[in-house]
């Protein structure tokens, strides 16, 4: 319950919330599906390449740490802090990328298989997506700056290993 309290009093959820809110006073209570495909296009390209980076920094991570490193990151309870947020993180990419690659599909064959010039569809799909998008993107943001300190601890932690 209490990580749950922290993700959703982060700075990460708040800026992504108040961007949703802003954006929905902003759209239309529909959207032109065309408008909309190029959007989840967007979201479905830049997430998976995100996603796959990410995935590839929380591996180089894991296997960079030794046990004494670990143990050291762990008298404050840091190194499991930094797994956990890498781990929500990766979670919410996860399912942005998903996400944007169902409404992608589902909005192209929708336009493809009907004749109608025009189709619209309602804004709350989008705006869902951007929650997710600019979720993942400022927390990842926010992962970088913790590995930034992760590799500042490594410093301070060789440092103290060779004053020994």
């Amino acid at each position: 319950m209490r990580r749950f309290k922290s993700i959703i009093l982060s700075y990460d959820f708040i800026i992504t919330l108040f961007c949703v809110i802003i954006t929905n006073f902003l759209l239309p209570d529909y959207l032109n599906m065309k408008f909309a495909l190029s959007f989840y296009n967007v979201a479905m390209t830049v997430l998976s390449i995100i996603f796959s980076l990410f995935f590839t920094a929380m591996a180089i991570i894991m296997a960079s740490s030794d046990n004494e490193f670990i143990e050291f990151l762990e008298k404050k309870n840091t190194f499991t802090e930094l797994l956990w947020s890498f781990k929500v993180t990766l979670f919410i990419l996860f399912v942005s990328l998903i996400l944007s690659i169902v409404l992608y599909s589902g909005t192209s064959f929708w336009i493809e298989s009907n004749s109608q010039t025009t189709w619209l569809q309602n804004s709350n799909l989008l705006l869902i997506l951007e929650f997710n998008f600019l979720y993942g993107m400022i927390a990842t943001w926010f992962c970088i700056i913790d590995t930034v300190k992760f590799s500042k601890y490594r410093a301070i932690f060789l440092k103290q290993m060779k004053e020994k």
